[in-house]
């Protein structure tokens, strides 16, 4: 089972981080509990812990009934020695956040904008717009809320939970303080106000939007690394630390055990290894098989009930039944279960987005043994085409922070859920698989845009098919979850839509690997 965080100490490690860095700075208002709870996707009784625990260690001051005020004063010397080396000890992973930014960010903030109506994006840059004449940090601050309000309203549940982190470690605060050094001279002439942000939405062009947004962050990327480089030889004695610092967690503190195993039984039974009418082990094989209580059992398999995999009789035990559209709808008026679902549809549409520039930065270091290994594990009884391909992906992608992204979010996305359309289950002939196979064959032939589109097209496929199966099942809301496509993400020049996997149907390779 995997180790759980809590979502207090996800929002205790960010204030306290921001507070410093010095983003909220001595004197300044943190955000009122009502806002933490909606920035940070928090309880209120978790919101009053942190800031009760930042009160005693003397970081801010609370009042009944008044704003919290940061009342951490940070050291005078210029530059602040203790924030220096804190950055120099953590430079290798602090460079390859934002790295990650460059290449993930610009898409999403494009698909969000193609989403989101006109008026919607009034209200998203509303602050931004207010603030336009005032100085150079609240403009920010303006334009970061704004950004996250974007994200929030593209209906993603991911969007802004990985932004959040990824401005986190990348330290953003300590660098926007660094405008006076000269590498950072041209981002600051070009970016430096953030209103071209709002410029840059009004164009109403994906291309124009994306290439912006990129070139934003390629030029910030350029000029962290400059300063980097130049710093670590002003203080030749800084050790780096070199462990991988950047985590991210998709719900922290809420993956419960017996939700895993829950996961991990429907994955089984989708594939096809507990077939329909099949029973499952006793509850204390299975205890035995996971590490877990009988009672942790008995919660994983009263969900299966609750989602219609499974049923449960006394004394026969529990049954597969699956194709059960009922259980389905009243597990969509579950609010627990409904989340869950608008989770996976999050992460579904996520990595429609994420996993193309990841399989373009990989593609070089595919080598032909790690096709050769590819090749075997695809005459596995059980294998899956898709997933095989992206751990490929994942472990050839060099920056560290998008690897625990797609990671995490593959995660949550289990196969089982989509072979179980399909009465034979992954032994079945399905559109994922060929679609997959044509990846796998244009990453055999070299084609590296091909490759990297086509694995964006599976993703694709399986949202489009499970959505309007919920959507038809008592869940609205799933119809809100648009489609990827290449022209919303400024890609239109690099190949067909995801509704076209580039080969008609009647031509995609059958499952396996060419001679």
């Amino acid at each position: 089972m995997e180790e759980k965080r809590t979502l207090y100490d996800y929002l205790y490690r960010n204030l306290k981080e921001q507070i410093l860095n010095g983003y909220f700075a001595c004197g300044e208002r943190l955000p009122s509990l009502n806002e933490l709870c909606e920035m940070y996707h928090v309880g209120i009784r978790t919101a009053k812990d942190v800031i009760r625990a930042l009160k005693e260690e003397g970081l801010i001051k609370t009042e009944e009934r008044k704003p919290s005020y940061v009342t951490y004063c940070r050291p005078q010397c210029t530059p602040d020695t203790y924030l220096v080396q804190s950055v120099l000890k953590g430079r290798t992973s602090i460079l390859q956040v934002y790295r990650t930014m460059e290449l993930l960010l610009p898409a999403i903030y494009t698909f969000s904008l193609e989403v989101c109506s006109s008026d919607m994006q009034k209200l998203c840059f509303a602050q931004l717009y207010k603030d336009s004449r005032k100085d150079l940090r609240t403009r920010w601050k303006s334009a970061s809320l704004s950004l996250y309000r974007l994200l929030d309203a593209s209906g993603n549940l991911l969007f802004r939970d990985v932004l959040t982190h990824l401005e986190l470690y990348a330290r953003i605060p300590f660098f926007l303080e660094q405008e006076q050094e000269e590498c950072f001279s041209f981002p600051y002439t070009q970016y430096g106000n953030p209103m071209w942000i709002v410029d840059a939405a009004g164009t109403g062009n994906p291309s124009a939007i994306h290439q912006q947004f990129r070139s934003m962050y390629a030029s910030l990327t350029r000029s962290v690394e400059m300063y980097l480089a130049d710093t670590c030889s002003r203080h030749p004695s800084a050790a780096e630390e070199r462990e991988d610092m950047f985590h991210w967690h998709i719900q922290p503190g809420r993956d419960h055990y017996y939700m895993q195993i829950t996961r991990s039984l429907i994955d089984q039974i989708g594939l096809g290894l507990y077939g329909d009418g099949d029973f499952l082990p006793p509850e204390a094989v299975l205890a035995e098989q996971y590490k877990v209580s009988v009672s942790t059992i008995r919660k994983a398999i009263a969900m299966l009930n609750k989602t219609g995999f499974c049923q449960t009789y006394n004394v026969k035990g529990t049954q597969v039944t699956l194709f059960n559209d009922n259980a389905t709808m009243r597990c969509m008026k579950n609010k627990v279960f409904k989340r869950d679902t608008l989770t996976y549809l999050s992460g579904l549409q996520f990595m429609a987005i994420a996993v193309r520039p990841a399989a373009l930065l990989a593609f070089e270091q595919i080598d032909a043994g790690r096709l050769e290994e590819l090749s075997l594990a695809l005459k596995a009884p059980y294998a899956i085409p898709l997933d095989l391909l992206i751990r490929c992906v994942m472990e050839c992608l060099p920056l560290q922070p998008y690897r625990a992204i797609l990671n995490e979010v593959t995660g949550t996305l289990r196969w089982g859920y989509y072979y179980s359309f399909f009465s034979a289950g992954i032994q079945a002939d399905n559109p994922l698989d060929r679609i997959s196979m044509s990846a796998c064959q244009s990453l055999i032939r070299g084609d590296k845009e091909a490759f990297a589109i086509q694995l964006s097209q599976c993703y694709c496929h399986i949202l489009e098919f499970v959505r309007d199966f919920l959507a038809d099942c008592g869940l609205p809301e799933a119809r809100n979850f648009v489609t990827p496509r290449p022209e919303l993400l400024g890609w239109e020049a690099f190949g067909p839509g995801p509704s076209e996997p580039g080969l008609p149907e009647s031509e995609l390779p059958e499952p396996g690997l060419p001679e």
